[in-house]
């Protein structure tokens, strides 16, 4: 690692945990873009970690820069890409009989990784090894205190790595445009309300427009929530395990129309396909309902990870 004269008081930030050895390019620098990533064992368990000064990295700096987007936002990518790397890179010792992941282009589902849409991707193989990634800015005094911390919990790291070691989390978001479904839901609904309004005076075709308008804002949420759950169910059926996770605001997702449902789903590297086709047959299914489909990953199982 690259230690200056000035690293007089150094810590060590964790990114995650494997079972296998990590050999990182010399051009790979830590979160801090100043000492470089590398892997340190004991007891059959890896910890990637780079050097980080306790000046810029102890508690009371961390409370203020956390709410700095132009501090936190750089790191928490490079964070996020080290353990990324390690996901793709440390496959020494995997099986070459498990089977890869498949990427596959073409797809009426909208695909997107790390905020970057990429459509029409051509196919890719590629396998992946188990991690267990830690919260951004974990971080020890010494290489001591990290495995004084986390071999007590060595069988549950043990366990949750072999568990993964043929599984990937994906992400799969709906997004919903009210509208399109009102208007492919509500056809004969408007022609009967119109039809009957005719026959009306002005103040009661406004108290009929008005309760129609409530029933039908109930009717959406009702249907949506059928839909939903058959969105969910069907997914379900190739997955090993899936979370529910909160919808973001516009706001914080960027697109013009609301998420409607946000899951993390792990899936078997050898079911993927299956799972992939199935969620293709779903945005296929609900396209004409005003319903688009995200799916991203392959992540770090996050959403599954044990508690340390």
């Amino acid at each position: 690692m690259n230690n200056t004269p000035s690293d007089t008081f150094l810590g060590i930030y964790t990114y995650c945990l494997a079972r296998t050895p990590v050999t990182f390019p010399h051009a790979m620098m830590g979160i801090d873009d100043v000492h470089e990533v590398c892997s340190v064992e004991h007891d059959g368990i890896f910890a990637v970690l780079s050097h980080v000064s306790l000046k810029e990295y102890n508690e009371e700096a961390l409370e203020k820069n956390m709410t700095d987007v132009a501090w936190l936002a750089p790191r928490a990518k490079r964070h996020e890409e080290v353990i990324e790397f390690v996901m793709a890179h440390a496959m020494s010792n995997q099986n070459a009989a498990s089977s890869p992941t498949l990427f596959f282009s073409h797809s009426p589902i909208l695909e997107e990784r790390g905020g970057e849409g990429e459509q029409g991707r051509e196919v890719i193989e590629k396998y992946y090894t188990p991690v267990i990634p830690l919260r951004f800015c974990t971080i020890y005094k010494n290489q001591k205190g990290l495995f004084k911390a986390i071999m007590p919990h060595r069988e549950k790291i043990r366990n949750f790595l072999d568990y993964t070691a043929d599984k990937i989390e994906w992400s799969v978001k709906v997004f919903c445009d009210k509208t399109v479904f009102l208007n492919n839901n509500d056809k004969n609904k408007e022609q009967f309300q119109t039809a009957n309004q005719t026959s009306l005076l002005p103040g009661e075709a406004y108290l009929l427009a008005k309760k129609m308008r409530k029933i039908k804002e109930g009717n959406f949420r009702q249907d949506l929530q059928m839909y939903l759950k058959d969105i969910d169910f069907t997914l379900s059926q190739f997955a090993d395990r899936y979370r529910f996770l909160r919808c973001a605001d516009k706001s914080i997702h960027g697109r013009p129309l609301d998420m409607v449902m946000n899951t993390a789903f792990l899936v078997e590297q050898q079911t993927f396909n299956m799972f992939k086709d199935t969620l293709n047959m779903l945005a296929e299914k609900y396209k004409d309902e005003g319903l688009m489909f995200e799916l991203s990953g392959p992540w770090p199982p996050y959403n599954f990870c044990p508690e340390l």
